[in-house]
């Protein structure tokens, strides 16, 4: 099964879904834009789209973190304004932007997401071929008798696939100049969503160095 999600609820997904497994994450792609400036864009606003406020204070801080200890002055935005703030009045955000020093806005979001189910049963197969083989003469009891027989534990085991869009844009201009998809695979099982939360905004900072947007 496959859907695009909402990007208002991008990032409580994705968080939510970290706590529920291991986790592994890689760099998908990246693009730069031919457009994109020579030099490290000065200051960095990063807005984490995510309605709920305690998910998005945590991956913009994450990000702002990572980037100070390249020596890139970057800020969060969740003190900024809120969300809906942003959607309401373009300008005013941009005005506020500015005023808070940025040249560039990062927009982080959960762009898609895969999710396969694997179902495996603890107890014997025996009694199948009678269920499927049950003819009109029995009544419903009877039926009723071998699927009760037939019951046994089912284990079951999620795989997501979770793909992250982290873009990079231009405020004076309001072109996209860089991008980034990572990708996320959660199995179930037992893993520190924070740490795995650090590996990702970890990745996609230091990706944008090395295309040397940032410092």
């Amino acid at each position: 099964m496959k859907n695009v999600l909402n990007v208002t609820t991008a990032l409580t997904v994705l968080t939510a879904l970290f706590a529920s497994g291991c986790a592994s994450t890689k760099l998908e792609q990246t693009w730069k834009a031919p457009t994109a400036p020579a030099s490290p864009v000065k200051k960095v606003a990063v807005i984490g789209v995510d309605e709920r406020g305690l998910m998005r204070i945590g991956f913009e801080n994450r990000f702002v973190r990572d980037m100070k200890a390249r020596g890139q002055t970057a800020t969060a935005t969740h003190e900024l304004m809120t969300l809906p703030d942003i959607k309401a009045d373009k300008e005013a955000a941009a005005v506020k932007l500015r005023a808070a020093g940025a040249d560039a806005v990062l927009i982080v979001r959960l762009a898609d997401s895969e999710t396969f189910n694997r179902s495996v049963r603890a107890g014997s197969e025996r009694y199948v071929g009678t269920t499927t083989g049950v003819g009109s003469y029995y009544g419903w009891y009877d039926y009723y008798t071998v699927a009760f027989t037939d019951m046994s534990t089912v284990w079951s085991s999620d795989k997501k696939t979770l793909y992250l869009d982290s873009s990079l844009y231009d405020l004076a201009s309001e072109k996209r100049i860089w991008s980034a998809l990572t990708e996320t695979v959660i199995k179930d099982g037992t893993t520190d969503p924070l740490v795995e939360a650090d590996r990702l905004t970890k990745m996609v900072v230091e990706a944008m160095a090395k295309d040397q947007l940032i410092r």
